[in-house]
């Protein structure tokens, strides 16, 4: 127990009512008739395709449960699942959402599918991103889907954005709307990731409080907490464990466990847990060397917490975002530089924006706070200030180059066979491609002439982008080496996406090797928290995670703290000056 914060969880009715919910049980001998049962009735005529267990399983729970939540591990056969379940459930108005770089590729595969099993044709596709926009604000409404299908589902569990927000309110004023909800990357670093989504998929035979406020106490103490003064004792959710749960030394473990397990054999849960890859996984640092110009600038970043250019930094997440370009040899600038009246004016709409969404019901966006100022509904003296001076300056953002070194020790990994150099910086994957020859695949999975990633040639290097390519994927069948220029943002759920593009069923070599460009700490810092919320959601959620079965060659905080320069130190805190206006 954290010795400095006396909470721990206490018992109540939802607990209780968790504890007494029904357990499921299936042997594997059963799950292989169940996919042969389900196989004869879902397959066409002419289809000669088998449902795998994993499969048929989510599908009967679909069936009998009105709902799936499925923490179901990237290559798991989550595309035909959620393609199938209108049939089950005999929608009329079902609704598929998905990342809009997978619409293309998950058209291209229901039209495959359907010669296969009986799709059903009137399944209306829709993109997260395009419900984020103003002119889809009502879209949920208008439609009334009776099924809503989330693929890639954490991508709405974040309740301030507002794609979620829509979501939250259509299921608030719909709550028997039938939920399949399926991501192999349920939750990144908290059960508050999921809390929400699990209920909507099984309404009162969801294991998680209804309550929010009592999931948030859940959370601090089951999460991997970067603030261990949050932490507060499991207390009675240990009521979750088993005997051999209850006997570890460490309560928080135990109870992590213990509420897999009740997550997991919950009617309606559908988790791959210990299904693995057939084949081994290699993680790999890649020192980089650097030039001097690069050190001169960390040593600036660390110890005046500005850019090379002499730009002022005001937020700790901005010196993250700037060593991991400076590592890289570049910066980002706008150049010119806002006048100060122009950015004054913005900050303080863009926290106006901020405000009202967090207390508003039924605004979700920018333009629908900007929308209710113009016609008077709530107060606009930010907003008239911030349009009074928003054209005169046009930012312009550019990069500017101080160092090639990542380039060329990108380029010397290309040179030793074909691979993926996965790119978090469009600027950086275009300069590699110059250089190389290479093809980038940036939105939509699509290069410049409009082909599709998955249709490049197994013996070529290509550079993909992070967020276009990094889930959604079926790249195994062409590679096997990977190269990771800077951590994907988004820590464990973002590297497990990443990692099952090459690492997945269908994968011919026996190994998938993946390097990670090594030059700061940041970089550094950056995997050892991915390891923890890797940890944290396989003790929580029961599926194995990519970077703790992968064989790791990583340098130790040890290491770290001998490597000389000032890019392998930590930023100091930044001190805030003291205003007298800070008083009033």
């Amino acid at each position: 127990m954290n010795p400095f914060n006396k909470r721990a969880v206490s018992h109540s009715p939802e607990l209780k009512r968790v504890l007494e919910i029904p357990r499921r049980a299936w042997t594997d001998a059963q799950l292989v008739e169940l996919a042969k049962t389900l196989t004869g009735l879902l397959r066409t005529l002419v289809g000669t395709m088998a449902l795998r267990p994993i499969q048929a399983l989510a599908l009967h729970d679909i069936g009998t449960h009105g709902g799936l939540f499925g923490p179901i591990r990237v290559g798991g056969g989550k595309t035909l699942i959620s393609l199938l379940a209108p049939y089950m459930l005999g929608s009329k108005r079902p609704m598929l959402f998905l990342p809009a770089s997978l619409i293309e590729k998950t058209e291209r595969e229901r039209r495959l599918l359907a010669k296969h099993w009986r799709i059903p044709t009137h399944m209306r596709i829709q993109s997260y991103e395009m419900m984020g926009r103003s002119n889809c604000a009502r879209l949920l409404d208008e439609v009334r889907p009776d099924l809503l299908v989330l693929d890639e589902a954490h991508k709405v569990k974040n309740a301030k954005a507002g794609v979620s927000r829509r979501f939250i309110r259509y299921m608030r004023e719909n709550p028997d709307t039938k939920v399949v909800a399926i991501s192999g990357t349920m939750m990144k670093s908290s059960i508050r990731d999921f809390g929400r989504i699990l209920r909507w998929c099984l309404k009162d035979q969801a294991p998680v409080p209804e309550e929010d406020g009592e999931l948030e106490e859940w959370a601090d103490a089951l999460d991997e907490n970067s603030n261990f003064l949050k932490q507060i004792d499991p207390g009675a959710l240990t009521a979750l464990c088993n005997a051999e749960e209850k006997a570890s030394e460490d309560t928080t473990t135990a109870a992590r466990r213990g509420f897999q397990r009740r997550l997991t054999d919950t009617a309606g849960v559908v988790s791959t847990g210990g299904d693995q890859v057939a084949c081994s996984l290699y993680i790999n640092a890649l020192p980089l060397t650097v030039s001097k110009a690069t050190e001169d600038n960390f040593k600036k970043l660390r110890e005046e917490w500005r850019t090379p250019d002499d730009w002022d930094i005001s937020e700790a997440i901005a010196v993250w975002r700037h060593a991991k370009e400076l590592a890289l040899g570049f910066h980002y600038v706008w150049d010119p530089r806002p006048p100060d009246d122009w950015r004054l004016a913005r900050s303080a709409w863009k926290q106006r924006v901020r405000k009202i969404l967090s207390h508003s019901h039924h605004l979700d966006t920018e333009k629908q706070v900007a929308d209710e100022c113009r016609a008077g509904e709530i107060p606009r003296q930010e907003f008239d200030a911030w349009k009074a001076i928003e054209k005169t300056f046009i930012p312009n953002v550019k990069a500017v180059w101080h160092d090639t070194s990542a380039l060329e020790a990108c380029q010397r990994w290309m040179q030793a066979g074909p691979g993926i150099v996965w790119t978090e910086h469009r600027f950086f994957a275009w300069e590699l491609a110059r250089i190389t020859g290479a093809t980038y695949y940036g939105r939509k999975g699509l290069d410049s002439k409009g082909r599709y990633i998955e249709d490049a040639k197994p013996s070529d290097c290509v550079i993909a982008s992070i967020p276009a390519n990094s889930t959604g994927r079926n790249l195994q069948t062409n590679w096997s080496r990977n190269l990771i220029t800077s951590g994907p943002t988004g820590g464990a759920s973002a590297t497990e996406q990443l990692l099952g593009r090459t690492h997945r069923d269908g994968q011919r070599a026996d190994e998938v090797t993946c390097d990670i460009l090594f030059a700061c700490w940041e970089h550094f810092d950056g995997w050892t928290r991915t390891r923890a919320e890797a940890l944290m959601t396989q003790d929580t959620m029961g599926q194995p995670q990519k970077v703790l079965m992968a064989d790791c060659n990583f340098p130790s905080e040890h290491d770290v703290r001998m490597m000389q320069g000032h890019r392998w130190q930590k930023t100091p805190a930044k001190v805030k000056e003291f205003d007298l206006a800070d008083l009033g």
